[in-house]
């Protein structure tokens, strides 16, 4: 799935219940806001990344969309397209290595392109477990939920993208709370580049 999410798909946060609670600002940097909620019954948080970006909304979903092709022995650390899956579905994998003791984690993710019109497109995520067997010494992500959001204004678009996941298994908070705000800030950061 796009190459600039890998980070934000791996940021380990958890759940399929919706949060009615306040977004806090953590981060307002280079033009990104990072933002967390509390999610019930859960210790760990919701994110949301938002930003413009100089390009028009055709460029930033071309972007999000492009990814080298899945093969079964692909690196850690990048996204791959593994196959379409209807008129406006795609499927990517994504494999995260972690360092010991921790296992590592992988996500196969179904990506379902909403056209709301000419200039506004959400991208629905969610986690398709069995969409690729699973791998050796790597513990598959099987709940994810949420979205990208592409709104196009006077040639620029503002780009929203929200997400919790359950990360499997048990995880060091060092690591849940580092890639927090880390992931998706650098993700962004990436965007940001990639469609001047």
């Amino acid at each position: 799935m796009f190459r600039h999410t890998l980070l934000i798909l791996f940021a380990f946060y958890a759940t399929l219940s919706m949060a009615q609670n306040e977004w806090g600002l953590k981060k307002d940097a280079q033009g990104i806001k990072i933002y967390t909620r509390v999610v019930p019954n859960s210790p760990i948080k919701e994110y949301k990344a938002t930003t413009v970006l100089n390009s028009p909304i055709d460029k930033v979903l071309s972007e999000l969309l492009s990814a080298p092709q899945y093969t079964d022995d692909c690196e850690a650390g990048q996204s791959f397209y593994v196959s379409p899956r209807g008129e406006n579905q795609h499927v990517f994998y994504a494999r995260k290595e972690l360092p010991w003791p921790v296992r590592n984690r992988d996500i196969v993710t179904l990506l379902t392109v909403e056209k709301i019109s000419s200039k506004k497109v959400k991208l629905h995520l969610e986690s398709l477990p069995e969409g690729i067997p699973e791998k050796e010494k790597t513990i598959r992500i099987k709940e994810l939920m949420g979205f990208w959001l592409l709104e196009e204004e006077n040639g620029k678009t503002h780009v929203t993208q929200q997400l919790f996941l359950n990360p499997e298994g048990s995880l060091p908070s060092v690591i849940t709370n580092t890639l927090l705000i880390k992931g998706p800030f650098k993700t962004f950061i990436d965007l940001q580049k990639a469609t001047k």
